[in-house]
């Protein structure tokens, strides 16, 4: 199990492992697993693996395994005056705050549901679509066309949500097994699903 940090204000990994943070109890594990790019810091105890870019800054920060980095953390925040943020904070993917970054979910959500239905909407009037077989997406599609035969309004703009929705209810009494996730694991796969393009940039 990992957790990742990165920096609001940017750092450069140069400053991070030029012993300045020796006064504060942090000074750099030497590995054989360690490159130019990629260097770890322990508090003698604990570790943080750090990773730089192009740029020569450090763009990320990992905890691997079960250890507790705070003191490296705090020793990074207060010597470089720079607020540090894990994945599982809104910052970390570029939203001010948890409104803003529900806001971009539901928006990612209507549009996720537009394009099914445009889709769908192809699908079931026998026109060219991008729906694969043996995806999900067809058995979505298979459950909608039976749907749409039963209530032909359906097929229309404005009960698009009442499609979408009966599909949805359809197919996870028929098809799905339903798994729940932590918060923090649901918002890893959200933003594992979402193309980069689409992330807010901070």
């Amino acid at each position: 199990m990992s957790t990742d940090y990165r920096p609001l204000t940017p750092i450069r990994m140069a400053d991070l492992f030029d012993g300045r943070l020796e006064k504060l109890g942090v000074q750099e594990q030497h590995s054989d697993e360690a490159t130019p790019n990629s260097k770890c810091l322990t508090d003698g105890r604990n570790f943080l693996w750090f990773y730089g870019n192009e740029e020569g800054l450090a763009s990320a920060f990992t905890r691997y395994g079960d250890n507790a980095p705070q003191r490296i953390l705090r020793a990074i925040s207060q010597e470089f005056n720079v607020k540090i943020v894990s994945e599982y904070a809104p910052q970390y993917w570029g939203f001010s705050n948890e409104e803003e970054e529900a806001a971009f979910w539901r928006e990612q959500n209507e549009k996720s549901e537009r394009e099914f239905y445009n889709e769908v909407v192809k699908f079931v009037c026998g026109q060219n679509h991008n729906i694969k077989s043996g995806t999900i997406g067809m058995n979505q599609a298979e459950i909608a066309k039976r749907l749409i035969a039963e209530s032909p309004d359906l097929l229309s703009e404005n009960k698009r949500s009442d499609l979408i929705k009966a599909v949805n209810m359809v197919y996870q009494r028929d098809h799905a097994t339903v798994v729940t996730l932590p918060d923090e694991e649901l918002a890893l796969v959200r933003m594992a699903a979402t193309h980069e393009d689409d992330l807010p940039q901070a």
